[in-house]
């Protein structure tokens, strides 16, 4: 016997973060699903999961754009896809899937966020179901309309629709511990400037996205990241080995910055460690700059580092295509340098350029600014007051490897 209950809506974003940070997308054309293998069937590809995907959509969807990662490739595979649509745009449909550790129904179901009435601009409603098999399926459903005059808002209108689909349960039955698996689809498409929310036909309806997300095939691939990785460990969050106060982070940078760059203090409250934010201007503008620091692994009982290896999903998408530039390069102490830069576009007017040592130990220290005075406002300038090769001279010094010593607990 199944029951539902309504609450307001939240959009989970922990769920969802590994695919908003993915930079660039691949144009692929639509597959059939039958084109997933690896093991039982899963996808274990990129390919092979956006096929997955794609599979499940109506015949004669337009695909413009598709991304992903399968289980051979990472322990939190998803896809998506940018689809043609009724208003002659393109909607956003993804998929991912998870698995957790201890009790599921902790985090399950619908989130209660108050009742949903449009507070901010947002109306909303989920409905969550019990299955007859013991799983939970909620059906979100959201849009969000301002016109820009709100606090915080950066003075344009935005309108946007969307519906998130959560299928959880519990995992292995091999498994000694409760352990959770999570299957995450949804479905987005941004409306500003156009017909509104009556006049699009979105791309799966209630109905086919509640099938899509009970698709065998996620099953296949939660049980393949089981056989792959085993069972799901506990997030453990330790405390960092070290423990920089953020005055003393601002006051090394103001020491290191160029003549002629006014340096101004972000504050974030006297408890702050590790982390510092600064505003820096030449005169033209003033841009926000943080800094981030972290100790060694070693000191916190963590595995070694490996240079390199270890960083390489950070810079993984500067491929020379979506506009991120990166240089890395060996220092003398066997340090290791990453520089990159996001120049401002012709569709985003933010642009950022960073600096990151990985020093041998496992510790290291990351500079990164934008074109930014604040993030509630829009750029007032398309560079910004100290370039990246700048911002590698200040990362370089020797300063925040004594930092990080001084610090480390």
């Amino acid at each position: 016997m199944s029951t539902t209950v309504k609450r307001g809506w939240r959009r989970r974003a922990a769920l969802t973060a590994a695919i908003a940070t993915v930079a660039a997308a691949t144009t692929m054309g639509a597959a059939s699903a039958s084109a997933a293998s690896g093991q039982g069937g899963a996808p274990g590809t990129e390919q092979e999961i956006v096929a997955a995907l794609t599979g499940l959509l109506p015949e004669g969807t337009e695909i413009t754009d598709a991304y992903g990662q399968g289980y051979l490739d990472s322990e939190y595979p998803f896809a998506a896809v940018e689809t043609g649509d009724s208003t002659g745009g393109t909607t956003t449909i993804d998929v991912s899937v998870s698995r957790s550790a201890g009790d599921w129904t902790e985090w399950a179901g619908c989130p209660d966020n108050g009742d949903g009435t449009g507070e901010d601009g947002y109306v909303a409603d989920c409905t969550e179901t019990e299955l007859s098999d013991g799983r939970l399926l909620s059906v979100n459903t959201w849009e969000y309309e301002t016109d820009g005059s709100g606090e915080g808002e950066d003075g344009e209108p935005y309108h946007a629709i969307g519906w998130d689909v959560w299928l959880e349960g519990p995992g292995s039955a091999e498994f000694e511990s409760e352990t959770g698996r999570s299957v995450f689809l949804s479905q987005y498409k941004e409306l500003t400037g156009s017909a509104g929310a009556d006049a699009y036909v979105p791309v799966l309806d209630e109905q086919q996205l509640t099938e899509a997300v009970q698709a065998p095939v996620w099953q296949e691939l939660l049980a393949a990241l089981d056989a792959e990785y085993g069972e799901p460990a506990e997030e453990e969050w330790e405390e960092d080995s070290a423990q920089i106060p953020a005055a003393e982070l601002r006051d090394a940078f103001r020491a290191l910055a160029p003549e002629g760059i006014e340096v101004t203090d972000v504050d974030h409250g006297a408890d702050e460690v590790n982390f510092a934010e600064l505003l820096t201007d030449d005169g033209k503008g003033a841009a926000l700059l943080s800094i981030s620091a972290w100790g060694p692994w070693d000191a916190s009982g963590e595995e070694g580092f490996d240079g390199f290896e270890d960083v390489e999903d950070i810079e993984s998408f500067d491929d020379g295509e979506s506009g991120v530039e990166c240089a890395d390069s060996v220092l003398e102490d066997g340090a290791e340098l990453s520089v990159c830069s996001a120049a401002p576009t012709d569709e985003d007017a933010v642009g950022l350029w960073w600096a990151t040592v990985y020093y041998p130990d496992g510790s290291g220290i990351d500079i990164t600014q934008t074109n930014l005075a604040d993030w509630e406002n829009a750029p007032v300038r398309a560079d910004a007051p100290l370039t990246a090769d700048q911002l590698a001279e200040i990362a370089t010094d020797g300063v925040w490897a004594d930092l990080i010593a001084q610090y480390t607990v």
